[in-house]
């Protein structure tokens, strides 16, 4: 291992030593940390399920581009998913269904129980998390970047499909079912896209932090490949930003109570502040995006990507964690504990695999030779 994978490897064991202690003093405060940074984290194995395959159906020079960052997140799925395993150890302390006492509920909740229990959700993750690491299998190994090329569109097709039904299922029970009077239909949409977002800008800034894309032609001989990258997550952005502008304004047009408290709750008690830092970076990263000379240089496209993914785990975080936090400033230690032992574990993973990505495969390997 190089020094920067020690380094974050060493920082992810103690950040977890450090959950640990916050488990034993307020286990509650200590998962919804957890939950967040672990969603996060999950949220880049799927964009990029999503996204190769939707380049398996269209093609595209861009695509080709980043398609080995992208097999690496995917290639780190099971690792994500692992990190729920402790969430579902004590799903009362952070899912109000899960509780003992049903009765206590609001009756809009308690409509919902027969959905919303702990056998049913915990059959729906272990469904959800099969189709997932199915998917990752189909799109990892040493014949998956040839299949791109031999046009085997419907398994791609039927792939989109299942991963649909998978990433709407996981948003509702793990996020939307956080505060279970909040009903939108549009949520895990909103969810399938701000994953794109974020992997496609993880997989932009490795790209430009390791070649110089701007000297590569793009799609026609007067456009650079960062142009045609930076215009891809241009597009990706305004598609997440239109899904979130419409929940946003049915909610006020409609004048919903429960919904509303969804984003009072969001907006008030210092989570303002994050929500303006979340409009900024999104603002910054569509104005950059319509400046040509700065999506064809090599520092304009490691900025951009740079400030989507920001704006990716701001939102993630917005979205996760206020509902579940008690306390003032002082009570973000469990947050800094959460991210710095699951960014650690995840960083070094993702670094060693991106210097060894023939470790992506080992299972398949494995298999043909077993």
């Amino acid at each position: 291992m190089s020094r920067i994978e020690q380094g974050c490897l060493a920082a992810g064991i103690a950040g977890l030593v450090l959950c640990v202690l916050g488990v034993s003093l307020d286990a509650k405060a200590m998962l919804g940390a957890w939950l967040a940074a672990a969603i996060f984290v999950l949220s880049l194995p799927l964009g990029a399920l999503t996204i190769l395959m939707v380049h398996g159906l269209t093609g595209g020079r861009w695509g080709d581009a980043v398609r080995q960052p992208l097999r690496i997140m995917v290639a780190m799925l099971p690792f994500a998913l692992i990190l729920l395993l402790p969430v579902l150890i004590r799903l009362d302390l952070i899912f109000p269904w899960a509780g003992p006492d049903s009765g206590m509920l609001p009756e809009k909740v308690r409509e919902k129980l027969a959905y919303l229990n702990v056998p049913f959700f915990l059959l729906r993750f272990a469904v959800c998390g099969a189709i997932w690491v199915v998917l990752a299998w189909m799109m990892l190994g040493p014949t998956a970047e040839d299949s791109v090329k031999t046009g085997n569109g419907r398994k791609y097709a039927f792939g989109l499909i299942f991963h649909a039904l998978a990433v709407s299922v996981f948003a509702i029970d793990w996020m939307l079912s956080i505060e279970p009077e909040f009903t939108s239909t549009i949520y895990a949409l909103c969810e399938a896209a701000a994953e794109v977002v974020g992997a496609f800008a993880l997989a932009a800034l490795v790209l430009a932090a390791r070649r110089a894309v701007e000297l590569l032609p793009g799609g026609d001989e007067e456009t650079s490949l960062s142009e045609d990258l930076s215009n891809m997550q241009f597009g990706f952005v305004l598609t997440w930003i239109y899904l979130v502008f419409m929940q946003w304004i049915v909610v006020w047009g409609g004048d919903l109570p429960d919904e509303i408290h969804w984003y009072m709750v969001r907006a008030t008690g210092g989570w303002q502040y994050l929500l303006w830092l979340l409009l900024a970076l999104q603002v910054a990263a569509f104005a950059g995006s319509l400046s040509r000379p700065l999506k064809r240089s090599h520092d304009g496209l490691i900025w951009l990507a740079g400030i989507v993914l920001a704006g990716h785990l701001a939102d993630v975080f917005w979205r996760i964690r206020p509902p579940l936090f008690a306390g003032g400033p002082p009570a973000l230690w469990h947050d800094a504990v959460a991210w710095i032992g699951v960014g650690g574990l995840w960083l070094a993973l993702f670094l060693f695999l991106l210097r060894r990505p023939d470790r992506m495969v080992w299972w398949k390997r494995e298999a043909a030779h077993g």
